[in-house]
């Protein structure tokens, strides 16, 4: 075990039914780098990643957020988790700056930081000229952009 994990997987399986999607692996994400992981369709890589960020309860293992498990403490580890799905979770008849605004609020932002927070996240995103376009009419890559947005509006560590 690496002492300064910032994720830590513990012979992780999950079973749709009777299929197994992911069986007995185990892993560790140092705090530092640019991480990848990669597999062929239908090799548990998402069923993974939606157990990591919380999504997803695991059949069996053990899943740590810097020290946190998962399964036992899953709000403080998601306090430390941002996640962006592959298809965004985008409110698409919301403007970006209100959509933003909800998410902040959802991720418990203090009320007097909500409007500094959604300013630094647009502009770390490069959407702050979209702030008041409905986001359905915003270009596939500019969704995308508010969907990071909305995954690192809380500063998380992971």
């Amino acid at each position: 075990m690496m002492k300064d994990s910032l994720v830590r997987v513990e012979n992780l399986s999950h079973r749709y039914s009777i299929q197994w999607a992911v069986k007995d692996i185990s892993f560790e994400i140092p705090e530092n780098g640019i991480y990848g992981l990669l597999g062929s369709n239908g090799a548990g890589k998402s069923t993974t990643m939606n157990i990591m960020s919380g999504v997803l309860r695991q059949t069996q293992g053990n899943v740590y957020i810097k020290g946190i498990n998962t399964s036992k403490d899953p709000i403080e580890a998601k306090k430390l988790i941002g996640f962006l799905p592959q298809k965004p979770p985008l409110y698409t008849d919301t403007t970006v700056e209100e959509y933003l605004t909800n998410c902040a609020q959802l991720r418990k932002i203090e009320s007097k930081d909500l409007k500094a927070t959604v300013e630094e996240v647009m502009q770390k995103c490069s959407i702050t000229h979209f702030r008041k376009r409905l986001i359905k009419n915003l270009s596939g890559g500019y969704q995308q952009r508010v969907g990071i947005a909305q995954a690192i509006i809380h500063k998380p560590a992971f």
